[in-house]
């Protein structure tokens, strides 16, 4: 057989096994993704991705044109590499250490984008988390939590680090985790909030307090305890955290009847200052005013009077109570609320009571 004969069959085999698969000879495509031309190169990373696992040698080459700045070189070097799933997601871990940091940042990013198949990098997700530039740690913790439950025992210690930006980023993670994951997580952090060790409470009470939203439910939970000082750090907690969730208003409303006067003032001071922020609050609490039981009647009013000008459309009940009521501590913290509130209105009831009284009693003398 002639030379050129042979080569002529030989090419047609090639082709022929090419079309039979629907996909181009695999080390055809490798050859490709050192090509000069980065349109071949592209192009040679599209059609990898059908190869998916099978194409584990191309991860090599992928990496370095997933560090080319060119946008469409570097993009389809990542899907070809998400393609390979958890060999791709391993390729993404080695380059969270990459020297360069908009490379890390994207390799963080890239494995958000396939939770599947990240736990195996978690270790390595997590370390990103300390990782000095912005960018690295916020896709990190995006990362994190996409992932979900597997990443939650490394996230959990990670809240222990001396790294503020690691304890964030785990936080950040935990957080935007599903309601079952988060309530896995206030269970396993309730054990250290209730510890007999004053000092491991009061660590315990930070860390859960830097968590955010994450950290209510670990709050309310020791709301429910016997214990005063317990509760008061969770009332200082929740405070802090600054999340108006209905639980939380319908805690500190239900503290308004707590037998230690420190809680009934802090929930009403907490409320009041969130009162402020968000109109949710008012209308929660205002409707307290009905309420037959003077604990709750003072601390609505406390609470209204912390609002501001908020709370002002509950003005006529207050004053009905300064002026009306039986109670003098009731009619006092009546007054003191409407010049708490300190609108125009407010004040001027204030001001007409408290002359009222002063000229009954000289007139009584």
């Amino acid at each position: 057989m002639d030379k050129p004969t042979f080569f002529m069959r030989t090419l047609v085999f090639l082709l022929v096994s090419g079309c039979a698969t629907g996909r181009p000879p695999l080390n055809n495509l490798i050859r490709q993704l050192r090509h000069s031309n980065p349109e071949v190169r592209v192009r040679a990373m599209g059609q990898l991705s059908q190869y998916g696992t099978q194409a584990t040698k191309a991860l090599p080459y992928l990496a370095e044109n997933f560090r080319d700045r060119r946008e469409p070189v570097n993009r389809a070097a990542e899907n070809a590499i998400i393609a390979m799933k958890e060999p791709g997601a391993q390729a993404l871990g080695s380059l969270l250490s990459d020297k360069d940091s908009w490379v890390r940042c994207r390799a963080a990013g890239a494995l958000g984008r396939m939770p599947a198949d990240a736990p195996s990098v978690v270790p390595a997700l997590v370390e990103a988390l300390r990782d000095r530039d912005f960018c690295v740690s916020e896709k990190a913790a995006i990362a994190l939590g996409a992932v979900g439950e597997p990443a939650v025992p490394a996230l959990l210690e990670t809240l222990k680090s001396n790294n503020a930006t690691a304890r964030k980023g785990a936080a950040q993670a935990l957080g935007s985790m599903g309601p079952e994951i988060q309530a896995k997580v206030g269970a396993a952090l309730l054990p250290s909030l209730l510890s007999k060790d004053e000092f491991v409470r009061g660590e315990a009470a930070m860390r859960i307090t830097h968590m955010g939203k994450i950290g209510i439910p670990v709050f309310l939970a020791a709301l429910k305890e016997p214990e005063a000082d317990l509760r008061q750090r969770a009332v200082d907690g929740l405070g802090e955290i600054g999340i108006a969730t209905p639980e939380v208003v319908d805690a500190f409303i239900g503290l308004f009847k707590d037998s230690q006067q420190t809680l009934r003032l802090k929930a009403s001071v907490v409320l009041g200052r969130l009162g402020q922020k968000d109109s949710f609050v008012y209308e929660r609490v205002a409707p307290q005013l009905t309420s037959k039981d003077k604990l709750v009647l003072l601390g609505t009013m406390r609470a209204l009077g912390d609002m501001g000008g908020v709370a002002e459309p509950s003005l006529p009940q207050i004053v009905f109570f300064m002026e009306e009521s039986p109670d003098p501590d009731l009619r006092n913290e009546a007054a003191e609320s409407l010049i708490k509130m300190g609108t125009t209105a407010s004040l001027a009831a204030a001001e007409k009571y408290t002359r009222g009284r002063y000229n009954k009693r000289h007139s009584e003398k």
